[in-house]
């Protein structure tokens, strides 16, 4: 839900999306960690925020992106430097990487749609 959140009042572009992916990957690698349930939407935040600026040719301020994600504009700002100087400042993407996350992205997609089965067991309403 919160990501759906994000992808509803931020407008990024599809690329965006998955430049904030790539973003949030090499971020993780240069930390050696991973996402967890304490840090995921503060990271899926400020990677989105960081992908807008650097990809779309309009975006929303901190103080927007702080209230779609429920943290202070404060907060969104000190997240975004932190974001910013992990990575080295090193925001390029190749579009070879692009490609490679794209394809990786529409895998885990088409495997997330195998194994959906539709909830059964509650009523519809249509007879």
């Amino acid at each position: 839900q919160y990501i759906e959140r994000i992808f509803k009042y931020s407008r990024c572009s599809p690329s965006c999306s998955v430049v904030a992916y790539i973003y949030l990957d090499r971020f993780l690698q240069r930390i050696s960690g991973c996402l967890t349930r304490l840090n995921v939407h503060r990271l899926l935040i400020t990677s989105f925020l960081v992908a807008a600026k650097f990809v779309d040719d309009e975006c929303y301020n901190n103080a927007y992106y702080a209230k779609i994600g429920g943290i202070s504009t404060a907060e969104m700002n000190k997240l975004e430097l932190n974001f910013l100087f992990t990575l080295e400042f090193k925001l390029h993407v190749t579009t070879e990487v692009f490609a490679k996350y794209c394809s990786q992205l529409d895998m885990e997609g088409a495997a997330a749609e195998e194994s959906w089965v539709p909830d059964t067991s509650k009523p519809t309403g249509n007879l």
